[in-house]
């Protein structure tokens, strides 16, 4: 998947972006819009959000037990530290970089670390 963060001349890039796509012989693409955020894929990859969806009821499952009455805020937790991790080691520990990436703020950021334990020095080459 290509995640495309559009800034200035969203109208032309979105043009130039669909222009592209609907070539033929792209019929394989598939485009999602997210505010300032367009992403492509290959439709094939939706397989994979259905994947997702497993996984993630498996995750409630797990923690049901242990989590009655906090589910929904232990389930969050856990797929927003995986996030917060991944994209720190994207990005090299850079926290105001991932903090960008991910669209929050810089302060939030750190709560967000400090909060779901995270050590950002470790993903700092």
């Amino acid at each position: 998947m290509i995640t495309v963060l559009v800034g200035e001349n969203r109208e032309k890039l979105e043009e130039m972006l669909f222009e592209r796509i609907n070539r033929p012989g792209n019929a394989a693409i598939g485009v999602v819009k997210q505010g300032d955020v367009i992403k492509l894929f290959e439709r094939d990859s939706l397989k994979d959000m259905v994947d997702l969806k497993d996984k993630i009821i498996e995750l409630a499952d797990a923690l049901l037990r242990d989590k009655e009455g906090i589910l929904h805020r232990a389930v969050l937790e856990k797929v927003e530290k995986l996030l917060i991790e991944h994209i720190l080691e994207r990005v090299n520990g850079n926290q105001l970089r991932a903090a960008r990436i991910l669209g929050i703020n810089r302060n939030t950021m750190h709560t967000k670390i400090r909060k779901l334990g995270i050590d950002p020095n470790r993903y700092k080459e």
